[in-house]
């Protein structure tokens, strides 16, 4: 691993960043703004929109970045104390992290499809 890279947030893409989100929005009794989720790429991105969220006096505490990293990983397991506002929050080491898109994941469902249906006219022979 790349000493310089950050650590992954640990998210896949399969809706367990949609959890990690709502123990953020629990953790600090807010609802971050979603108009900013397109922009969401890594730990400190969330955190710009969660600092937002909250009342200035709060945003600006010396514990809030711990506890944001405690909850945004809390699905994950990652050690919180490894994620940095760097840090991406997809990693892109989980093996079925490009099934993300839906039609990826129809044509792979396509292929493993006739993939069983041909094992199958070939056993039942």
């Amino acid at each position: 691993m790349d000493e310089h890279k950050p650590a992954s947030v640990g998210l896949g893409g399969d809706s367990d960043e949609i959890a990690a989100i709502d123990e953020v929005e629990a953790t600090f009794g807010v609802t971050l703004n979603y108009a900013d989720a397109p922009s969401w790429q890594t730990a400190g991105d969330v955190f710009r929109s969660l600092q937002n969220a909250l009342p200035a006096d709060i945003a600006d505490a010396p514990d809030i970045w711990e506890r944001f990293a405690t909850a945004l990983t809390h699905e994950t397991g990652v050690d919180p104390a490894t994620i940095t506002p760097d840090s991406p929050l997809l990693d892109e080491a989980l093996p079925w992290r490009g099934l993300g898109n839906l039609s990826r994941m129809m044509a792979v469902l396509l292929i493993a499809g006739a993939a069983i249906l041909i094992l199958l006219v070939l056993v039942l022979r």
